[in-house]
């Protein structure tokens, strides 16, 4: 089994990935996690003796000088808006399977290695969220919300990155496709979220599990101080407003854990002390959920669907496009207020008191919570591992 992560950043795809990887080593199965990044990767597997390899991918990203308006606009960016790199990244994802000689392949965010695994004969298994897998639409839609991303442009859009693939296509022997929806068709396909959380909004037809999530990998921590309310963070480098929202938590007078990946070390010992406690390393949820009044985040989408399924309101401050599909899904469930725009210690310091003392924040939440309440993503992982063990007979 050959577990593949291409795009995208952090160690959401790697949390994802662990589960399904510990489940088919258990049952006997040889597994070989292809991964973007081998530092998180080591973090991760290598206590659970999982063996990992570098992923193939465009280390550059490519711009298309325009505000990206569908998956298609992403793909071009990640080296398909070019047939000489898409071809040579195919050609890596070829060979590391003949190499391999997988039985299956598991994609978590790796439209590439799905074009090698078909033209390897190899099935596959895609998992991920509504972004990372778009709805099967020809052309692929446009994303919801943002100006400009129409149906036209979207369709535009598609025209080029659709060519170098049919070109990579045709110099692999292969038929070329009508449509990049049929070209990113996997044999089998888990949403890793919920209808409410997708960034495209509910399919009719989509398979949901919710999140795959190791909520069991991560540094246990406890809550720095014993306060009436406790706050939960997990914060970038690149967030938006990040200082002001630093500022906030450190004068909120609240027990509060930040998980905080690339923030630096100046900005994090300005900060903690008593009441602020922040980690570097992935953090323990499981428990610290238990006692969370409010998460504040640049709204990853994994964290969000599992913080929700916990009943706990949200404060996003999210950049990039995913993230901003993934608030918003969030703002119309009436769970979670959007930091828009430049932002103080004191604007912030008000959303965080309004989504404490506003009741229906928390009674959405909960509404969610409950509605789930039966989900876990144990019962996903096993689900989606039953999958992969049907193909690979």
């Amino acid at each position: 089994m050959l577990l593949a992560w291409e795009l995208g950043n952090n160690l959401g795809h790697l949390s994802r990935l662990l589960p399904l990887a510990r489940r088919l080593k258990a049952r006997g199965h040889s597994v070989l996690v292809a991964a973007r990044d081998v530092t998180g990767a080591a973090r991760l597997f290598s206590h659970a003796a999982i063996p990992f390899v570098q992923a193939p991918f465009v280390a550059a990203r490519m711009d298309i000088g325009r505000q990206p308006v569908s998956h298609a606009d992403i793909l071009a960016g990640q080296g398909w808006g070019d047939s000489t790199s898409l071809w040579g990244v195919v050609q890596a994802w070829c060979n590391l399977l003949r190499l391999y000689r997988a039985d299956v392949v598991v994609l978590d965010y790796a439209p590439t290695a799905l074009i090698a695994s078909r033209a390897q004969g190899v099935p596959t298994v895609a998992i991920g969220t509504g972004f990372e897998l778009p709805p099967s639409i020809e052309p692929l839609p446009p994303f919801p919300g943002f100006p400009g991303a129409t149906a036209q442009a979207a369709a535009r859009a598609e025209v080029e990155v659709l060519s170098n693939a049919n070109e990579v296509l045709q110099a692999l022997g292969m038929p070329c496709e009508n449509s990049l929806a049929r070209v990113l068709r996997p044999d089998r396909c888990f949403l890793t979220t919920f209808s409410e959380l997708d960034h495209y909004g509910a399919r009719a037809d989509a398979n949901y599990v919710g999140p795959v999530n190791a909520l069991d990998a991560g540094n246990t921590l406890e809550w720095p101080m014993d306060s009436e309310r406790k706050i939960f963070a997990y914060l970038r480098a690149d967030t938006p407003s990040l200082s002001a929202i630093l500022e906030s938590l450190d004068q909120c007078g609240r027990g509060v854990v930040c998980y905080a990946p690339g923030v630096s070390r100046k900005d994090q010992d300005r900060h903690k002390g008593p009441s602020f406690a922040f980690s570097d390393r992935p953090v323990l949820l499981s428990s610290l959920f238990k006692a969370t009044d409010l998460c504040v985040s640049y709204a990853p989408a994994g964290f969000i669907a599992t913080a929700l399924m916990s009943g706990i309101p949200q404060l996003l401050s999210p950049s990039h496009v995913e993230a901003q599909l993934t608030a918003h899904r969030v703002e119309l469930l009436g769970a979670g207020l959007i930091l828009r725009g430049p932002q103080t210690g004191t604007t912030v310091a008000r959303f965080i008191d309004t989504l404490l003392h506003t009741a229906r924040f928390r009674e959405r939440a909960d509404a969610f919570a409950q509605q789930y309440a039966h989900s876990s993503p144990e019962a996903a992982a096993d689900r989606i591992t039953g999958e992969i063990e049907s193909l690979a007979a």
